[in-house]
């Protein structure tokens, strides 16, 4: 049945209607256009990780990125034990889509994720570039016996962002009361559930995160394998639908403008180690990790030069990843 003309002059009159167009696909990356949609980058680790990033050539011809079952397929060197005297990193990819954008819906669809190694620290996430704004939509560190991811964000200074949003509002928990996005490394951040990260997300073939972006709000959600949203399998997501978010950064509830702190971004994956969280910026342990206990190993740096074939699981394997807007 067609809408009354009454309906929509009353529609002209207000910003919000039931009129507004669904999200429609304006982006997608899978395994026919992943390697000409993205940029490999070799270069210093700016968490001063013990890695050593390569280029698109030396990741393909090493086997660290290929195409497997129609899935991408990234990971890091499992074979190389390093002298632990050398200022070497273990290879890895850190990568940018070569397309930004403003606003809208960002679904990763992920087979399996880097699992939960000790000094690994693997994200998926956004950023500008330029004028800061960071989004993690998923990442988590060295050994986290709880499995679960963290969505957190990251503001400059001057934007003075909070977000502080009632448990009923959202199904993760705040991380350590990080309600100020503009503390340095751990920005306001919400621990997903157990499952979101590591071994247990990848025993249940993975699963779905999704940022959902607009001028007032960031919501990150999680969908294991067996629960992703029938609109998101058939091409047409509402959020509206999903239920609560793992993360509600909603500027109702904090002090923050969304528009202004979180400009265009680019899409990014890496996994490092060591580095700023899952270990020091000196390559010894974070005080929260036993890893020194469970690996036998005094420090992070150490550890991930000498046993290569603990890192056998750290590779990413993606369905794709789609921007609707």
């Amino acid at each position: 049945m067609a809408p009354s003309t009454s309906f929509i002059a009353l529609c002209g009159l207000f910003v919000h209607c039931t009129l507004t167009s669904a999200y429609k696909l304006t982006s997608s990356y899978d395994h026919t256009n992943w390697y000409t949609s993205f940029t490999w980058h070799n270069e210093p680790d700016p968490t001063k990780g013990t890695v050593d990033y390569v280029s698109l050539a030396e990741a393909q011809s090493s086997g660290l990125t290929k195409i497997v079952n129609n899935q991408v397929y990234m990971s890091v060197d499992n074979t190389t034990v390093i002298d632990t005297k050398s200022t070497d990193g273990r290879k890895s990819n850190w990568i940018t889509s070569n397309k930004p954008f403003t606003h809208g819906l960002l679904i990763g669809d992920f087979a399996h994720m880097p699992g939960g190694n000790c000094g690994s620290w693997p994200s998926f996430w956004t950023i500008n570039n330029n004028l800061g704004g960071e989004i993690d939509i998923l990442e988590s560190f060295s050994d986290n016996t709880q499995n679960f991811a963290a969505a957190t964000l990251h503001t400059q200074p001057e934007h003075n962002c909070t977000f502080k949003a009632p448990d009923n509002t959202q199904i993760g928990t705040p991380n350590n009361n990080d309600f100020d996005c503009t503390l340095p490394s751990s920005g306001c951040s919400v621990t997903g559930p157990a499952g979101s990260f590591g071994d247990p997300f990848n025993a249940n073939k993975g699963g779905v995160y999704a940022m959902d972006w607009t001028s007032t709000y960031i919501k990150i959600y999680f969908f294991a394998r067996a629960n992703i949203p029938a609109d998101i399998t058939s091409g047409q997501p509402d959020p509206t639908k999903w239920g609560l978010p793992m993360a509600n950064f909603d500027s109702k509830y904090g002090d923050c403008d969304v528009e202004a702190s979180f400009p265009e971004q680019t899409i990014y994956f890496d996994t490092t180690f060591c580095g700023a969280e899952a270990g020091t910026a000196s390559g010894s342990w974070a005080q929260w990790t036993d890893c020194a206990t469970k690996t036998g190993v005094s420090t992070c740096e150490a550890y991930v030069r000498q046993k290569p074939e603990d890192f056998d699981t750290a590779y990413w394997l993606i369905n794709s990843v789609k921007v609707y807007q």
